[in-house]
């Protein structure tokens, strides 16, 4: 078994290529508009749903244009493992990307969040 996407939800087009494509540097491959009829009977919203899809060697994420809300707390994430850690979190850092670090005793996790405030845990490869 391997994994082949992964669905998230982004408020904006245009933050989610800022996000997806600018920041991470994935390359936007498709764009997809879901029909009300599949889109409620896969998700229960009968809406034209506009999926922008973003991929790179190895990934693949699907970005569904929507204003819907996650439920608070929300623990869903993804996570990458990244050859270049450090000049993420300083691009992070430039980019205004919201970096978020949780420390307990010896661990530290990182997490960064996406302009619609998805989070995508990152550590070093």
């Amino acid at each position: 078994m391997e994994l082949n996407h992964i669905g998230v939800t982004n408020k904006s087009e245009e933050q989610a290529l800022r996000f997806y494509r600018d920041f991470l540097g994935l390359e936007k491959t498709r764009e997809i508009l879901l029909p009300p009829e599949l889109s409620e009977q896969l998700f229960s919203i009968f809406q034209e749903i506009k999926v922008l899809v973003f991929e790179k060697t190895g990934i693949k994420i699907e970005v569904f244009i929507s204003d819907f809300q996650h439920a608070n707390p929300n623990f869903i994430h993804f996570g990458l493992m990244l050859d270049n850690f450090s000049e993420v979190t300083e691009k992070a850092r430039r980019s205004h990307v919201d970096l978020v670090i949780g420390k307990h005793k010896d661990k530290t996790v990182y997490f960064l969040k996406d302009f619609s405030g998805n989070l995508i845990e990152i550590k070093q490869k």
